[in-house]
């Protein structure tokens, strides 16, 4: 096939696409808020969406339609890239992937992404990309995609301005990300098993915040999983619960800065996305925060559950 074949080939397939300004779904009960027409219609604004979080997968998108990112590469590629079609985001587009750590649920497909998408980066620190080599039978000519960061030196990244930070979790170097673009910044402050100071640190300064409700205290305790692994998950490198999310959140939120949470990686079998958010809300109602009803509400923080195996909606970072 000729090359401008090709390209009027992949032209057609774009043009059948939804396009990005297509009527958002409808709300499904104030989980994760769809873009309203007025958001929509301010082309560069940063947009955000969830391909899958927890033990079974994690990747995100954030970006604008001329630049992105993707963080982590847990979820199956094809799955991904669909998703990006069926929201009008070029793949081309994105520049790289943030990797937080080496762990299989969050790297497993970074060298399919990479492989097709050769001018994509995998920005990871030494470390935690020694770990990805180590821990995975993944092929070494990823080393041609890795671009070295380092914690607490911001990097550029397109648009973007990234400040890797430390986070507490017993992967390899583990990171969370403080990014920053269109005037806007986010924080994402996943897989760690209490709030590290330089995490508190970037999350204040953030307007929108990734920040994992792994599992409920008391539905781990009396759980199926072996007393090792229950010791493992409740550690301070292991994962936030439900109640340490709440608390931390009460003390930060009430600032007023933040505008959208996030809540990651729920686990399978100790939480649900019901006591996750009926624990977080209840804190910050009583630490005085007033919590958005839906999409149209621009004034009042909006909390969500990122779904744990499927897609989330796109939404809009004002």
């Amino acid at each position: 096939m000729t090359r401008r074949r090709q390209k009027r080939k992949q032209q057609q397939y774009w043009d059948t696409q939804p396009g990005l300004f297509d009527a958002a779904a409808a709300d499904d009960g104030g989980e994760l808020l769809p873009l309203s027409e007025e958001q929509l219609a301010v082309p560069e604004k940063l947009r955000y969406m969830s391909f899958g979080s927890g033990s079974s997968g994690n990747c995100a998108y954030i970006g604008t339609p001329s630049c992105g990112l993707l963080i982590d590469a847990g979820v199956d590629n094809n799955y991904v890239l669909s998703q990006l079609a069926a929201n009008s985001i070029r793949p081309e587009s994105i520049v790289g992937i943030l990797l937080t750590h080496d762990h299989s649920d969050h790297v497993r497909y970074a060298y399919a992404i990479l492989r097709r998408y050769k001018d994509m980066r995998l920005f990871a620190t030494p470390k935690a990309f020694a770990g990805l080599l180590r821990r995975h039978s993944m092929s070494r000519r990823i080393k041609d995609y890795h671009a070295a960061i380092y914690k607490e030196f911001p990097f550029k990244a397109g648009i973007f301005t990234v400040t890797p930070f430390e986070t507490s979790h017993d992967g390899t170097d583990n990171a969370g990300f403080y990014i920053e673009a269109e005037g806007t910044s986010f924080v994402v402050a996943t897989d760690t098993g209490t709030v590290t100071a330089r995490a508190d640190h970037y999350i204040r300064l953030a307007r929108h915040l990734m920040i994992e409700a792994n599992y409920d205290a008391a539905m781990l305790r009396n759980g199926r999983y072996p007393q090792h692994l229950k010791a493992r998950i409740s550690s301070t490198i292991g994962h936030l619960d439900n109640a340490d999310t709440a608390r931390y959140l009460a003390a930060v939120a009430p600032a007023g800065l933040l505008r959208r949470i996030f809540l990651c990686h729920l686990s399978q079998d100790n939480n649900t996305p019901q006591i996750a958010l009926s624990t977080i809300r209840t804190a910050l109602e009583e630490a005085g925060v007033s919590l958005a009803s839906s999409h149209l509400d621009v004034d009042r923080l909006h909390l969500g559950v990122l779904p744990r195996l499927e897609a989330s909606d796109l939404v809009v970072l004002d």
